[in-house]
């Protein structure tokens, strides 16, 4: 458990009265495509996804995005070359009508690079290519990532 994880019956509070500050990667794996992640828990459950989870407190964005990167796929993302695409505020009728600032970044991966997703958060991952292959079943903060991702790629 990281030091600054808030106990559930804290979070729930903070989760009450406070925003929180989540990150969320637009991974390229290599030539193979942009990582979506089937998540299994809250906000979001049961529905595809980008790796993302909240900024602790202590860490600067560059940590955050690295951590993301190896507690939920494993792998190492080389920071220097991460770009901002954008933000996105997310309102959720679950846990105490939590509300998130997203900022969205996209980063390179190798393709060798060995993806192990992280069980207690997600069922399975597949890789997209085109917003025609973006699945009906996406929260709609990784929908708009998506879009916007593709939309500049196609510039």
């Amino acid at each position: 458990m990281h030091p600054n994880y808030a106990p559930k019956e804290v979070f729930e509070q903070i989760l009450k009265w406070a925003v929180i500050p989540t990150f969320d990667l637009v991974i390229e794996h290599g030539n193979k495509g942009v990582i979506l992640v089937k998540r299994t828990v809250a906000p979001y459950q049961n529905q595809w996804a980008l790796p993302g989870l909240r900024m602790f407190k202590g860490e600067n964005i560059d940590d955050t995005l690295k951590r993301i990167a190896q507690q939920e796929l494993g792998i190492e993302i080389n920071i220097d070359n991460k770009q901002f695409l954008a933000q996105f505020v997310g309102k959720f009728k679950t846990e105490q009508d939590r509300q998130d600032i997203s900022s969205g970044y996209v980063v390179k991966v190798n393709e060798e690079q060995e993806l192990k997703l992280n069980p207690e958060h997600f069922s399975t991952m597949m890789l997209v290519n085109s917003i025609d292959e973006i699945p009906k079943n996406i929260g709609a903060m990784y929908k708009f990532y998506l879009t916007k991702y593709f939309e500049l790629k196609e510039k």
